[in-house]
């Protein structure tokens, strides 16, 4: 039922294995407590982004974190810091000027389909 979506500039494939930081991902939400067979986790290449005073030369990769609502703000912000904390090992280390950013957002329960 989770889902980790990470939104990204395309020009960052030719920099960090992005399977590889999905797979870190889905294993770090799962290390939460989260049954790893419910999380959906996946990349989507961004093949035209602005970002920041770069423009089109910028980097960036951006990270959702969809959850059924019902979750404290501690426990939200524990699953983004161990989400956020996977994403500055491997993409921010040896990217530094792609600008990291995540979200952690509800999904309802009543218009959560399964």
């Amino acid at each position: 039922m989770p889902h980790i979506i990470v939104e990204y500039s395309a020009k960052l494939e030719d920099k960090v294995d992005l399977p590889e930081v999905l797979q870190g991902l889905h294993e770090a939400l799962a290390g939460q407590g989260i049954d790893k067979a419910r999380i959906k986790t996946r990349g989507i290449k961004l093949d035209h982004a602005v970002v920041g005073d770069k423009g089109a030369d910028g980097l960036m990769a951006h990270t959702t974190l969809l959850l059924l609502e019902g979750r404290d703000i501690a426990t939200k912000q524990t699953y983004g810091q161990a989400l956020h904390a996977i994403v500055q090992e491997r993409i921010g280390r040896s990217v530094p000027e792609c600008k990291l950013t995540l979200e952690v957002r509800d999904m309802e329960k009543e218009t959560y389909i399964l």
